[in-house]
C-alpha cells in the first residue's frame, strides 16, 4: 500500500490531486498547527484586475496561533461562499469554456454547512476527486487513533505513519525531500517516492500563462477527461536519486 499525507488544502492545485492519485491510501494530516497566510484556507485564480491573479479564500474564526488545524473553525459569515463565487466572474468575462459546469459544481460543493474547517475542506477533496472520477481513499490523522512513537522531526511523522498503517510506501512532494531520512525508509522497508508533477499549460487566453493555480482554474479551462490526464501526468522518483541532487 502506498501512503500520501499532506496537511489539508482549499482546492489545491494540480500536483496535490497527483499525489492522491499516486496514493492508494491518504491520510489528512490535521493535527500541525493552522499556518494563517498559507495554502489550507485559500488559494489562486486569475483575476481581472491588474494582478494576474487573486486569492479566494475561507475566512476562519479568530484562534492562537497554537492552535491545530483540526480545531479552526469557518468564521460564522453568511457571505463568504457568495464572495467567492462572483470573484469567478473572471472567467465568464474570459468565456471559459466550462465556466457554468464549473460554477454549478462548486454551488452544490460549497453549500456544505459545518463549522469545521477540515471537515470543510475534505468534503471540497472528496467532492472534487468524485467529479474527476478519481478514487480518493482517505482517513483524517485526528480521528485515526494512531499509537505513535514520540515524534523527534518533521520527516518522522511520514514514516511512523506509514509504518503503523503497515504502508510499503510512501509519496512526497519534491519541496519535502530534505525533512525525510531516506536511510531510515530503507530500515523499515518503506519505499519513499517523490512525485514531480508535469504541470503542462493550457489556454486561459491571457499572455503569460499561469501555473500552480488552484484546480478551479484547470476546471474552467479544459473537459474533466483533460484535467484528469493531466493530474496523472507526474514521474514517481526515488528520493535519493540524483535527479533532486542539491
Amino acid at each position: 500500500m502506498r501512503l500520501g499525507m499532506m496537511q489539508p488544502y482549499f482546492f489545491p492545485y494540480l500536483g496535490y490531486f497527483g499525489l492522491i492519485h499516486a496514493a492508494d491510501h491518504w491520510m489528512v494530516f490535521d493535527t500541525p498547527q493552522y499556518i494563517r497566510r498559507g495554502w489550507i484556507n485559500r488559494n489562486r485564480v486569475l483575476s481581472a484586475g491588474q494582478s494576474a491573479w487573486r486569492y479566494i479564500r475561507v475566512p476562519v474564526a479568530q484562534c492562537d496561533r497554537s492552535t491545530p488545524i483540526y480545531k479552526v473553525c469557518v468564521h460564522p459569515t453568511a457571505m463568504w461562499r457568495e464572495e467567492l463565487l462572483n470573484s469567478l466572474t473572471v472567467y465568464r468575462l474570459k468565456n471559459a469554456p466550462y465556466y457554468l459546469e464549473t460554477i454549478e459544481f462548486l454551488t452544490e460543493t460549497l453549500s456544505c454547512n459545518t463549522k469545521s474547517l477540515t471537515d470543510l475542506i475534505v468534503h471540497c477533496l472528496c467532492c472534487c476527486c468524485e467529479y474527476l472520477g478519481l478514487p480518493f481513499r482517505f482517513e483524517t490523522f485526528s480521528k485515526a487513533d494512531l499509537v505513535l512513537p514520540d515524534i523527534g522531526t518533521p520527516g518522522q511523522w511520514a514514516l511512523e505513519t506509514a509504518r503503523a498503517l503497515g504502508a510499503t510506501s510512501y509519496v512526497n512532494p519534491p519541496g519535502g525531500r530534505r525533512i525525510f531520512d531516506s536511510e531510515a525508509f530503507k530500515q523499515a522497508r518503506i519505499d519513499l517516492k517523490l512525485l514531480r508533477p508535469a504541470l503542462p499549460a493550457y489556454d486561459q487566453k491571457t499572455s503569460r500563462f499561469e501555473c500552480g493555480l488552484s484546480i478551479i482554474d484547470a476546471l474552467m479551462w479544459n473537459k474533466t477527461a483533460t484535467v484528469r490526464d493531466m493530474i496523472a501526468d507526474y514521474e514517481l522518483i526515488a528520493a535519493d536519486s540524483h535527479q533532486f541532487a542539491a
